[in-house]
C-alpha cells in the first residue's frame, strides 16, 4: 500500500484552507492553534512544498495548496461516505439512490411509506437529477435512470411507460375537446429536452397539420408538468409516472390510445459495489412498485 500522510493532518489542512487562516481552523476544530500548524507542517513535509504564507499576522493557503484542497475535498467526501454506509459493521442502513426529478417527486415519493412500512429501520437518501445531472456520477449506492447506456453498471428493468396527451380540469372546463384538431385552438406546452415528443403524437394520430403557434415552452419536464396542473396548456406526460395525478384527477388523459416515446426505467448498479440486504430489498421493492 502506497505511503499516505495522516488523515487528521489533511483533515486540518483541508479545514484551514476552507476557514482561510490557521486560527479560524483551530477554532472550527475544537483544537489549538499550534496543533493545527502540526498538522500543515506534517502535510507539508510529505508534499515537500511550503503550503501556507504569512500575510499581516495570519499563515494563509498558497494557491496551490488550494488546489490541493479542491483535490482532496473530493477523497475526503468520498472516505466519509464510506463510513457512513459502512461504518458500525454495515448497521447504518444508509442508502444512497439519485433519482430524475419527475420520477421522484411524482412516481418514487407518493410510494415510499409502503417501503418505509416493510422495512422501519431503513434510512434512503433520495438526490434528485435533473437532466444535465442523468450523466454525473456521485457516491450513490443506486441509480435510477431511463436507458442503461453506461457499462459500468448492472441493470435491472422496473418500470415501463409511454406518454399521452394530458390535461388539467381547469384547462378542459376553458376548452372543448372532443377531437384531435381541436387541440390547435388549445395553449401546447412544450420541453426543450423531449424535443420531438409533439410531432411524434401527431404523426401517430395521424393529423397532417403543424401547429405555427400557441406554444408554451419550458426546459424541463418537471416545470412543464407544473404548467399542466396549473392549466396553461395541454402536454405530452409519462402516463404510469403520472399515475398518482392522474388517480387523484389532476391531470385526464387524452386520447389514451394515442401512446408514443417508450420508455423503460433501470435500477442501476455499479459494478463491483457488494449489495447489502437493504439494497436487495429495494430493488425487489421497485420491481413490485413498477408492476403494480
Amino acid at each position: 500500500m502506497h505511503s499516505l500522510p495522516p488523515l487528521t493532518a489533511l483533515s486540518a489542512f483541508f479545514v484551514a484552507c476552507h476557514a482561510g487562516s490557521y486560527t479560524a481552523a483551530a477554532k472550527e476544530l475544537y483544537i489549538t492553534h499550534g496543533a493545527v500548524s502540526r498538522h500543515i507542517q506534517v502535510v507539508e513535509k510529505w508534499f515537500g512544498v511550503n503550503l501556507f504564507i504569512k500575510q499581516g499576522q495570519r499563515r494563509v493557503p498558497t494557491p496551490y495548496a488550494l488546489t490541493l484542497a479542491r483535490e482532496l475535498g473530493g477523497a475526503l467526501d468520498t472516505l466519509s461516505d464510506i463510513a457512513l454506509r459502512y461504518g458500525n459493521g454495515g448497521r447504518n442502513n444508509v442508502f444512497n439512490v439519485s433519482v430524475p426529478t419527475t420520477l421522484s417527486l411524482k412516481w418514487l415519493l407518493p410510494r415510499l411509506d409502503d417501503f418505509y412500512g416493510r422495512y422501519p429501520q431503513a434510512n434512503l437518501q433520495i438526490s434528485s437529477a435533473n437532466t444535465e445531472q442523468l450523466h454525473i456520477i456521485g457516491h450513490y449506492d443506486l441509480l435510477i435512470r431511463r436507458e442503461p447506456s453506461m457499462t459500468e453498471y448492472s441493470a435491472i428493468p422496473f418500470l415501463q411507460d409511454t406518454h399521452c396527451l394530458m390535461a388539467s380540469p381547469d384547462l378542459l372546463a376553458r376548452y372543448s375537446i372532443k377531437t384531435v384538431e381541436d387541440i390547435f385552438a388549445c395553449p401546447r406546452i412544450e420541453t426543450l429536452t423531449r424535443p420531438g415528443h409533439w410531432n411524434q403524437w401527431l404523426e401517430a394520430a395521424g393529423v397532417k397539420k403543424t401547429p405555427v403557434n400557441g406554444s408554451r415552452r419550458y426546459d424541463h419536464f418537471h416545470v412543464s408538468l407544473h404548467a399542466m396542473l396549473e392549466g396553461i396548456g395541454i402536454g405530452l406526460g409519462p402516463v404510469n409516472t403520472l399515475s398518482a395525478e392522474i388517480v387523484r384527477g389532476n391531470l385526464v388523459p387524452l386520447f389514451p390510445d394515442i401512446r408514443i416515446a417508450p420508455c423503460h426505467y433501470h435500477a442501476l448498479t455499479p459494478v463491483g459495489v457488494q449489495k447489502t440486504l437493504l439494497h436487495q430489498a429495494f430493488e425487489d421493492w421497485l420491481v413490485t412498485q413498477g408492476c403494480a
